[in-house]
């Protein structure tokens, strides 16, 4: 008989902390050493009306990246857009999306170790009753908490995690630390969490490269027209600027940054 595969959410204290990120590193590390994994998102954010299911582009992406057969990616189960949500508010969808995620995730996954990507914090999906403490008790599964760095306060949001995940948490991943910031979090932030039962895995620098967009994909978010170089979607933006004034004083700001975007008027 085939042994059950563990389950690890990848989860965050709030949207855009680094998630993707994390599963992709931390399963190329995995992959490495030979273990067989499985990689899904239950929770998405994108749908696509015309073939009536949801399409997830981090999925995709991860999918692609990791070289995972179809049989090592697990479907995403739900939209969290407004139509869906309406229809939850207004009692016209019932489903039972914990025992949905029963049949599609523990019952076909396969592999030495299931990496689940979590919603956006700890209470996305409540609605549904798929939040991310909901999502580990169903599949009993530890959760790895990704929490961007701001300040010496950011410890809070990892406390207030803890009592709410308890042994479920095993352990949490700081991203988007200033370089000036490393040193503090190191001495003062990295002790306190581990004497509170969190430990740290890891802290992450942050890097105007990891936190870049490409050209294209603003040009999808913005539904922006192209008047030249097609050709060139895929560089990538690490900062924007405002071009609110002529050409010859905006020149000095502009030299101080490096691969921008700049918004200015059509005139």
């Amino acid at each position: 008989m085939p042994k059950s595969p563990k389950y690890l959410l990848i989860g965050s204290t709030e949207n855009y902390s680094g998630k993707s990120a994390t599963v992709l590193g931390l399963s190329h590390q995995l992959q490495q050493k030979g273990l067989d994994i499985s990689y899904g998102k239950p929770l998405g954010t994108s749908f696509n009306s015309s073939s009536g299911t949801v399409i997830e582009e981090d999925v995709q992406f991860i999918a692609l990246s990791l070289n995972l057969p179809e049989n090592r990616v697990a479907p995403t189960m739900l939209a969290l857009d407004e139509p869906n949500v309406q229809k939850r508010l207004r009692g016209e969808d019932k489903t039972d999306y914990q025992q949905s995620l029963i049949q599609q995730y523990l019952h076909k996954s396969q592999g030495d170790l299931v990496l689940l990507e979590g919603p956006g914090d700890l209470s996305e999906g409540n609605l549904f009753d798929l939040s991310l403490l909901q999502m580990a008790e169903v599949l009993d599964a530890g959760v790895l908490l990704v929490s961007r760095y701001k300040s010496l306060l950011s410890v809070e949001a990892l406390l207030a995690a803890k009592q709410r995940l308890g042994d479920r948490l095993i352990g949490a991943v700081i991203n988007d630390i200033p370089v000036t910031q490393l040193e503090a979090v190191e001495t003062l932030v990295l002790p306190f969490l581990e004497q509170q039962g969190i430990p740290v895995l890891a802290m992450l620098p942050n890097s105007d490269l990891l936190r870049s967009v490409s050209v294209g994909e603003l040009v999808k978010q913005l539904k922006a027209d192209v008047l030249c170089r097609n050709d060139r979607m895929d560089l990538l933006v690490e900062s924007l600027a405002i071009g609110a004034m002529n050409v010859n004083s905006a020149v000095k700001y502009f030299r101080k940054r490096r691969n921008m975007a700049v918004v200015t008027g059509g005139d």
